[in-house]
C-alpha cells in the first residue's frame, strides 16, 4: 500500500479516537452552531450515499452493519479504508460510486477530521 494511503489513514484513525466526533463546545465560538449545522447537511449527504449504496447490500447480507446516522461515525475509518484505500466497496455488481458520491462521503470524513482537530 501506498504510505502517504497509510499515513492519511492512520491520521484519520488517530483523529476520530482522540476527542469524540461531533463535540462542540457551544462556549467557545458564535458560529459554533451554523456550523454544526452544516456538519449536519454533509452527514445527512453522506448518509444518503450509504442509504443507497451500501445498505442495499448490507441490510440483505450483513445486517449487523447496516449504516445509520447514529453508527455511521464509528465506522467512518472502515468506510474510509473500504472505499477510499482499498477500493472494495461497493462489491461486484453493485454499480460504482460516482464522483459526486465520493465528494459527498470524503467531505463527511473530512469534517470528522476537522471536528476533532478542532477540538484538541
Amino acid at each position: 500500500m501506498n504510505q502517504s494511503l497509510i499515513l492519511l489513514r492512520l491520521l484519520f484513525t488517530l483523529s476520530l479516537f482522540l476527542k469524540p466526533a461531533g463535540f462542540i463546545d457551544i462556549r467557545s465560538n458564535s458560529g459554533v452552531k451554523k456550523n454544526r449545522q452544516q456538519q449536519e447537511i454533509v452527514k445527512e449527504e453522506a448518509f444518503k450515499v450509504l442509504q443507497i449504496k451500501c445498505n442495499f447490500c448490507h441490510g440483505t447480507k450483513k445486517r449487523t452493519d447496516v449504516f445509520t446516522l447514529q453508527n455511521m461515525d464509528s465506522l467512518a475509518p472502515d468506510i474510509f479504508d473500504q472505499v477510499f484505500v482499498k477500493k472494495r466497496m461497493p462489491k461486484g455488481k453493485q454499480p460504482k460510486l460516482t464522483m459526486g458520491e465520493q465528494k459527498a462521503l470524503e467531505r463527511w470524513l473530512t469534517t470528522l477530521i476537522n471536528t476533532s482537530e478542532s477540538n484538541d
